[in-house]
């Protein structure tokens, strides 16, 4: 699978989009997002995503469209889309491909992606189909989101003060929905609509715990927004975690 790069389009006025990922560059801390597990006595499978070789550089870019802003980044944003840190990349979306049988009803809890500092944190969401997104802007200046799905309904909700949010559910299965924005076309990030609740978006360490499944062999899928995507094969059995780790390389 090739690396995914989100849609341009044009929104006329709009300000800017949404995106669930990890919206500060490394001076922030990225956490590790997962579901809770459907069943507490189900299986795991953990692991490690790595990267060997050299990472490209961070972009600096002076965020001329908005004074407010380019008043939040004065010497300019810098922008790293592939973050390696030790040798582990943050952001990867683990998910179990093929292997799991049955219905999950949605989750309940809602999953939050946050408009701050003119960035979208975090950069990379999953869900479930039918569970609740909230979108929120934190920030002193108007925000547009504007995801951009193929399967999904589309929807553009502009967010003019700080303080504004509101909730969406996406129906169907979808992976790297991108999101973009035509005032501040820095911010992109991408979210994934899952079936079930086997996936995991990694932090700064890179691991990953996918819990709560039924013994079986799966196959696992590792996804990035500049990567070509890794796939590896695990057999769980009772309560022990399935060990998996996943590398990528340089291009």
């Amino acid at each position: 699978m090739l690396a995914f790069r989100p849609a341009r389009r044009v929104v006329g006025s709009a300000v800017c989009a949404l995106a669930y990922a990890i919206g500060v560059p490394f001076a922030g801390t990225l956490h590790a997002a997962g579901p809770a597990p459907t069943d507490a006595m189900g299986g795991s499978v953990t692991g490690r995503i790595s990267f060997t070789g050299t990472v490209p550089p961070a972009v600096k870019r002076k965020l001329i469209e908005d004074p407010n802003c380019a008043a939040l980044h004065e010497n300019g944003l810098e922008i790293q889309n592939l973050r390696v840190r030790d040798g582990s990349v943050a952001e990867v979306l683990v998910y179990v491909k093929t292997g799991v049988t049955g219905k999950y009803s949605p989750l309940s809890q809602y999953v939050l992606i946050d408009q701050r500092g003119c960035e979208w944190y975090p950069r990379m969401v999953a869900v479930m189909a039918g569970q609740p997104l909230r979108i929120r802007n934190s920030d002193h200046t108007s925000h547009n989101v504007h995801p951009l799905p193929k399967i999904n309904k589309e929807f553009n909700i502009m967010q003019p003060r700080k303080g504004m949010e509101f909730t969406r559910t996406f129906d169907k299965p979808e992976l790297m929905i991108p999101l973009g924005c035509a005032a501040h076309p820095w911010m992109e990030a991408y979210i994934s609509v899952l079936a079930h609740p086997f996936f995991f978006v990694t932090g700064e360490d890179g691991r990953f715990e996918i819990k709560g499944l039924p013994d079986g062999e799966y196959e696992i899928e590792a996804i990035h927004r500049e990567l070509k995507s890794l796939t590896g094969r695990v057999t769980v059995t009772g309560a022990a975690p399935a060990k998996l780790d996943l590398t990528y390389a340089a291009k």
